[in-house]
């Protein structure tokens, strides 16, 4: 088993039920020290006169497990705890230590959790005046499946939506917060939204507008929004749920016949940019007024769909000359993050938006647009837009 980083143990020793290793692994930024706590009656190895070359490759091949739980990526936690057969990861050794004391069947799933999962447990005990391990169990049930809920939801959106568009090209959004446990009020939800329109554009995205046929509707478990404007667009939905998923969806502004282009037929570039900046920077003000903290992390992806036989063109003329040869065989295109938090967003956004770009675009006939193309549009045309055309 190899994660193909240096992995040193350094350490082993036995306390209070528990075998403790301590590992550092090699990283560029020097070394990275880390521990697992491996509970008596989890670890495999009881005959006394094993040696310690045998002892020492479990728990490197423990630490290979935990890092391609992660992909690869050198965990934020520092403690990893094997108990009842589960595996736990939390910055917090103590908090587990004490309040396993208080729970002996805290983990009853062969599951990972984290720090986060501990603190709504232990918030959410007190407002339920129930036990922690009830808790933790429920929270391990809702994480095990999260991810898979959170992709069927968001499966569902995009099937509602381009049943709903019918034959036009479009472009989606979507993201959510894989470690998040908090649940959201939808009047508090509401207020965000409102909050993190960005108007640089004549119809933003998320737009919350106030009559009667066009506001955002409540739903059991979010708010949602669905236009169907005469100009500019032939479609926009959005769905925020009360556990921070958003879902955008709009038609492609080249079949919106506002414009020379005919539907079906290209996909204009620089608008592309405009959208990529624009969602990005949504999604950052969109955690940021709900509160999110800045380690927490993000996960984001956007989807160009029925893109089979178009050209790339531009809005603005004078750059759809130098882009028409290119054209497009497959009927998708989709980037996503990988690991991110939302303050690596904040900080990285402009290469972001950049990374976005370029792998939409490569179904083009393997289009790489220019950097600074790409930034001049971001910064000299998107950012000092300030259009304020659409009425609320």
């Amino acid at each position: 088993m190899n994660s193909g980083r240096k992995i040193t143990v350094t350490n082993h020793t036995k306390k209070d039920g528990y075998v403790i290793f301590s590992l550092s692994i090699l990283d560029k930024g020097g070394n990275k020290s880390y521990k697992i706590y491996v509970s008596d009656d989890d670890y495999p190895i009881k005959d006394p006169n094993t040696t310690q070359e045998k002892i020492y490759k479990f728990a490197e091949d423990e630490m290979v497990l935990w890092l391609k739980d992660l992909d690869n990526n050198l965990p934020k936690d520092k403690y990893r705890i094997l108990v009842n057969k589960g595996k736990i990861s939390t910055n917090d050794i103590n908090s587990f230590l004490t309040v396993q004391e208080k729970s002996s069947d805290l983990v009853r799933t062969n599951v990972t959790i984290s720090a986060p999962l501990f603190e709504w447990a232990k918030d959410k005990a007190k407002k339920e005046d129930t036990s922690f391990s009830d808790l933790v169990s429920r929270g391990l049930l809702t994480l095990k499946n999260s991810d898979k809920e959170v992709l069927a939801w968001y499966k569902e959106q995009n099937a509602y939506f381009k049943k709903k568009l019918g034959n036009f090209g479009s472009f989606e959004v979507f993201h959510y917060l894989p470690d998040g446990y908090e649940e959201f009020t939808s009047d508090r939800l509401m207020e965000v939204l409102r909050q993190s329109e960005i108007r640089r554009t004549g119809w933003p995205i998320g737009a919350c507008l106030t009559g009667d046929d066009m506001r955002p509707r409540p739903q059991p478990d979010g708010i949602k929004a669905e236009y169907e404007p005469e100009d500019y667009l032939k479609l926009d939905y959005w769905y925020a749920k009360n556990k921070g998923e958003f879902y955008f969806a709009r038609n492609l502004e080249s079949d919106s016949g506002n414009g020379p282009a005919k539907p079906n037929t290209v996909l204009y570039f620089d608008t592309l940019i405009w959208r990529v900046s624009e969602s990005l920077e949504h999604c950052i003000k969109f955690y940021t007024e709900l509160g999110i903290d800045e380690k927490e992390r993000i996960k984001v992806k956007m989807t160009l769909d029925g893109l089979n036989g178009r050209s790339l063109s531009a809005w603005n003329p004078g750059r759809a000359f130098s882009l028409r040869h290119y054209t497009c065989g497959s009927d998708k295109s989709t980037w996503e993050t990988t690991d991110t938090s939302l303050k690596g967003l904040q900080d990285n956004l402009d290469e972001t938006i950049y990374d976005a770009a370029k792998k939409l675009l490569v179904m083009f006939d393997f289009f790489v647009p220019n950097k600074d193309v790409v930034s001049d549009i971001v910064h000299r045309e998107y950012r000092k837009s300030s259009l304020k055309t659409y009425e609320t």
